[in-house]
């Protein structure tokens, strides 16, 4: 249980970091490139659809599921491919994304 509520916090510093991060790229040169890049799945309903509130919930529980993924994904082995199935996800999710604010 203590392993879940520090993943849980985890994943929720990690959204706050990563969204002022985006913030402050975007600010930066003015696109929404930083956000699509860190929240994909977001970028992806923000751009094909009108559900504000879908892609308001996606940005929020994003990071806190990776690091439960993560977490919940016992050994080293099967914690490397978890990463990896993640990494790939995040890419392949991240290249949509630009191409649908990018058309």
């Amino acid at each position: 249980m203590k392993r879940l509520f520090i993943a849980t916090l985890a994943g929720i510093v990690l959204t706050v970091v990563f969204f002022a991060l985006a913030g402050f790229f975007g600010g930066a040169c003015h696109c929404v490139t930083p956000t699509t890049i860190f929240f994909p799945y977001a970028a992806i309903v923000f751009g094909t659809t009108s559900w504000d509130s879908i892609g308001l919930v996606l940005i929020t529980l994003q990071f806190p599921a990776y690091v439960m993924t993560l977490v919940s994904w016992g050994g080293i082995k099967r914690r490397a491919l978890a990463f990896i199935i993640l990494f790939l996800s995040h890419t392949a999710a991240m290249i949509i994304g630009l191409k649908v604010y990018h058309h």
